[in-house]
């Protein structure tokens, strides 16, 4: 199960690189272990391995039940016979052997027979590394990291119950960790190999000739994973949006709809250089969701596909983004869901300014896939182009903001007028004549203040009977979609008792202000 995304440069990459590189696997000399690959220059100034250090070792970050097989470990009927006290006389019985045991023992050691994850993939992978950044070349990170190959297990194992002449299976595990310059894990990629069976005399024979084959194409398949995930590890920077054009550097937001499903979370970092270095992340789950659309952005096919499903009840989110900033896309089963999807769903593009685009997570034919669409004016769609989200970047960015927000409005009523103010930003306030001809003016107020999550309203009114215009449409909102903007009502009362004050005595805008910030966040109730 996978991210479905359009084809871009790096299959090209792929493809090419792939050829020379198997003459580079059948040719590639041992390397010792724990130690870097040589050199090589880019078509620039700049030598790439200053950057990114490609090491190789045992693989000793876990407890293993035997030590990582930096070389070739042979087990036989012999070393078997320890896994019971009634010796082979049992263990070649019609009783079951203890395959999972057996693959484990001690064995010999074949110290000529390295580890592909020793030899051949460090080398390979310095041909490929290298010649990406020569395709590449700015895509030469400023921070030094770490590929590491680490090898696990490379084992011949004997198979089934007998002493004659029994098959061995060749048993292959290793990992490639790209770690950042602190030494934190970027990535891992797996490789495990269990298949390719023969006599011990045919594997050996002629200096272990078949083995050497075997090597050669596990580190293929190794590599062709690592191909596939280097524009991701090591991104190329992504094409800015001109906004030249916006006068004053006003530049349009773009809006993005978000659909959500029971057991599933879809997460938006807005703008995004990787997973750890945005403005705001918000986690859009079915129980946070709110029921319509906010934005008014047009509704499509996908949209109208979930309103006519029986026994289903819709829920999505709209939100506001900046324009001309990337943003990054991640989907996943929650944890208690007991499923998850092979691979990581996950995606970044630059949202172009004005635009809308809608974000869909399907599970379908046992395939997870994230759907990222642009969504037009008449309600049709294109698929949105995403690359592979990065996995390292340069992390220089102020501390974010993490979803939920604890923004807030303050919204004073007095009679003919509505005063609003942000609480927690240092904006001038909006004052608006409490009529119906004011009612567009607060409906952009709102929609401004549900595309924050998080944030909500502190209402103040005259009294308990206040009507108005603007005082109910504003309630008739705030039922609607309770759980987008948390709200608590007051009365001028509650606000002058504190001060003293006679509870009919008019409340100004920082009175009001004063009194919302002391409240509590749990007394905003979602009505």
């Amino acid at each position: 199960m996978a991210l479905r995304r359009p084809s871009t440069r790096s299959s090209l990459l792929a493809a090419v690189l792939l050829a020379p590189l198997a003459a580079t696997a059948a040719t590639a000399p041992a390397a010792p272990p724990s130690t870097p690959a040589p050199a090589l220059l880019t078509d620039g100034s700049a030598v790439w391995t200053d950057r990114v250090q490609i090491l190789s070792g045992p693989d000793s970050a876990l407890k293993r039940l035997h030590a990582p097989d930096v070389a070739l470990r042979i087990v036989t009927p012999d070393d078997s016979e320890a896994l019971t006290p009634k010796g082979l006389a049992l263990l070649f019985s019609g009783n079951e052997p203890d395959y999972f045991r057996r693959n484990h023992l001690a064995g010999s050691i074949v110290e000529g027979q390295a580890s592909p994850a020793i030899t051949l993939m460090p080398n390979v992978a310095k041909a490929l590394v290298g010649g990406y950044f020569r395709y590449a070349p700015d895509a030469v990170p400023k921070q030094a990291s770490t590929l590491r190959f680490s090898a696990d297990t490379w084992a011949l194992v004997h198979q089934g119950n007998t002493r004659k002449d029994p098959l061995y299976r060749l048993n292959h595990s290793s990992t490639i960790q790209q770690r950042r310059a602190d030494g934190s894990l970027a990535e891992i990629i797996s490789c495990n190999d269990s298949d390719d069976r023969a006599t011990l005399g045919a594997w050996q024979a002629d200096d272990y000739a078949r083995l050497k084959s075997a090597a050669q194409k596990i580190t293929m398949k190794c590599i062709d994973k690592l191909i596939k995930r280097i524009p991701a590890m090591y991104p190329r920077p992504l094409a800015a949006e001109d906004l030249s054009a916006y006068a004053g550097g006003a530049v349009p937001p773009a809006r993005v709809r978000v659909f959500a499903d029971f057991g599933r979370t879809t997460t938006l970092f807005t703008d995004a250089s990787c997973r750890t270095d945005y403005r705001d992340r918000i986690d859009v789950k079915y129980n946070n969701a709110g029921d319509k659309g906010l934005l008014g952005i047009p509704s499509t096919e996908a949209l109208r596909s979930k309103e006519n499903q029986r026994f289903s009840t819709l829920s999505y989110q709209e939100y506001e983004v900046p324009g001309g900033k990337p943003l990054i896309f991640e989907a996943a089963f929650d944890p208690k869901s007991g499923l998850y999807c092979k691979g990581t769903l996950s995606g970044q593009f630059v949202a172009k300014p004005g635009q809308d685009y809608e974000v869909e997570f399907e599970v379908a034919d046992k395939m997870c896939r994230l759907h990222i669409r642009q969504v037009h004016a008449d309600g049709s769609v294109t698929p949105q182009q995403a690359r592979p989200t990065p996995t390292i970047c340069e992390g220089t960015r102020a501390p974010v903001r993490i979803e939920p927000r604890q923004d807030m409005q303050v919204l004073l009523f007095t009679p003919g007028k509505l005063q609003i103010q942000d609480a927690t930003q240092n904006s001038a306030p909006q004052q608006l004549d409490d009529n119906a001809g004011s009612s567009q003016a607060l409906q952009q107020v709102l929609q401004k203040a549900s595309s924050n999550p998080g944030t909500r309203l502190c209402i103040v009114t005259p009294g308990s009977s206040y009507s108005s215009p603007l005082r109910d449409a504003l309630w008739a909102h705030v039922l609607e979609s309770p759980q987008v903007l948390p709200s608590l009502w007051l009365e001028a009362a509650a606000l002058n008792q504190p001060r003293g004050a006679a509870a009919d005595a008019p409340v100004d805008l920082a009175t009001a202000m004063t009194h919302c910030k002391s409240i509590p966040i749990k007394e905003f109730a979602a009505y």
